[in-house]
């Protein structure tokens, strides 16, 4: 679902191959190449997954994601006229699991 390579200078871009843009867009400019970030979000939907939390949201540099029980949603605060990305949360776990490899240095 989730490709990437970086740019000619060295960032990182998204490739959707299934889906909605704002979930590309998403990693792009909000969990950018943080490790760390991407990790907090998959902790989020885990709790809200395990039931630990009946819902989750927060709003990043340009999108808010709302994390509950039946799914996920991402939704570009500056644009409405990209509508909003809806997800199963496995899927977006899937889609933070592909990010944070594409992110991740390669292991020695």
């Amino acid at each position: 679902m989730i490709g990437g390579s970086r740019d000619r200078w060295g960032i990182m871009r998204a490739e959707v191959v299934d889906g909605h843009p704002n979930i590309g867009a998403f990693l792009e400019g909000d969990i950018q190449s943080s490790a760390a970030g991407c990790k907090e979000y998959m902790a989020a939907a885990e709790d809200v997954e395990a039931g630990r939390l009946p819902k989750w949201s927060g709003t990043g540099n340009a999108h808010t994601v709302t994390i509950q029980p039946d799914g996920v949603s991402i939704e570009n605060v500056w644009d409405e006229g990209l509508g909003v990305a809806e997800m199963s949360i496995p899927e977006f776990k899937q889609c933070l699991g592909s990010w944070l490899r594409l992110i991740s240095p390669p292991s020695p």
